[in-house]
């Protein structure tokens, strides 16, 4: 069995409906290895839970990467104009009172009311839960790709370090980046890359500008690739230009000894929420608690924020085969900001960390 239709057996074992209507790309690929960026057209799997057959609903103009990658029973053009619900509906739906599954994070109000013509209310379902919860686990082959990512990603941070950053922007460092990240392989960057010098490293999510690298600085950067196998990485490196003041070493260890706690805490069986307290109560014992706002982290796959999310209030467990960041920062508006970041997968017999490249405070301190 391909693991496309041992992840679709999975599924349709998993979810108490007749029927499966999935429609968000990256879960579509998920399930069948084929990737389609549908924009505004109609791009669904539908999955017989009973069977466990497959349909693809898709634009008639990406007929050849169907044809070429998906793994499925049925195939269900689309021309522009031509009513993909009627299509839908048409061959399997008309006429019957089963119930559906659908992502209900996902799927939008239009297309839910066009789902109203063929099914009642109260027999649409959300099945967000079970699709997250199966990409959430992850195995040996995943944690191989997902490494494979993480050593293109870092690679291309030693190469900016070895060029030097000092009176670059932060523009053209991300642009550095995206292009010896595309050279070593990666299919595109996963996001950003997010390049923050300055005051405006204390912007969690801060886009990169024209602020120049300077002495005195704390230099952010937070980016990952996306592998032509479609993983993702997601890291977090802050650097300090030139000798670090009293101030930006004190900040700086907190976040990296709140980094180690969360990592230490990261085992199989410990609940989601005391890996975040074991990193928070660091940066919170430094005096620094109010400026540590947002999570200590999130789950990494094909997504870049996948399940599980390691925040205060879930009380689940970490299992073998979760893969998650482990990411505490500090942020002072008018000041700066530092953030540490590393990848890790979960194992049964303990935590590997996807991440090498150095954080103590001594190798990230840049001169050039």
């Amino acid at each position: 069995m391909s693991i496309y239709k041992e992840r679709v057996s999975k599924l349709a074992s998993s979810v108490n409906v007749d029927t499966v209507l999935l429609t968000e790309p990256v879960n579509i690929f998920y399930f069948t290895g084929c990737f389609i960026e549908p924009h505004e057209r109609l791009l669904a799997l539908i999955i017989d839970t009973k069977t466990e057959e497959t349909t693809i609903l898709y634009p008639a103009l990406d007929q050849e990467i169907v044809n070429e990658t998906a793994t499925v029973v049925n195939h269900l053009p689309h021309r522009d104009g031509e009513d993909p619900f009627g299509l839908l509906f048409d061959q399997f739906a008309r006429g019957q009172t089963k119930s559906i599954g659908i992502e209900g994070s996902h799927f939008v109000y239009e297309r839910y009311m066009k789902l109203l013509d063929e099914y009642a209310a109260e027999s649409i379902f959300s099945i967000d839960e079970a699709v997250n919860a199966l990409r959430g686990i992850k195995n040996e082959e995943d944690k191989a790709q997902l490494q494979e990512a993480v050593d293109i990603t870092e690679r291309a941070l030693s190469d900016l370090k070895e060029a030097g950053v000092i009176g670059k922007t932060e523009k053209e460092i991300a642009d550095f980046l995206t292009g010896k990240l595309k050279s070593y392989g990666a299919k595109d960057v996963s996001f950003g890359p997010l390049v923050l010098t300055g005051e405006n490293s204390a912007l969690p999510h801060g886009e990169p500008g024209d602020a120049e690298v300077r002495p005195g600085d704390f230099l952010l950067i937070d980016f990952g690739v996306v592998t032509e196998s479609r993983y993702v990485s997601d890291m977090t490196r802050t650097f300090i230009i030139g000798e670090p003041t009293d101030q930006q070493r004190e900040i700086y260890e907190a976040v990296l000894e709140a980094n180690l706690a969360g990592i230490e805490a990261a085992v199989s069986g410990t609940p989601m929420n005391e890996v975040d307290l074991a990193a928070r109560d660091v940066i919170i014992n430094a005096g620094y608690g109010d400026y540590f706002t947002h999570r200590i982290g999130h789950g990494l796959g094909y997504g870049l924020h996948e399940q599980p999310s390691l925040d205060s209030e879930n009380e689940d467990p970490l299992k073998p085969g979760h893969v998650v960041t482990i990411e505490p920062g500090i942020y002072q508006t008018g000041f700066g900001g530092v953030r540490i970041e590393d990848a890790l997968y979960i194992g049964e017999e303990g935590t590997h960390n996807f991440n090498k490249f150095p954080k103590d405070i001594e190798e990230i301190i840049l001169d050039k």
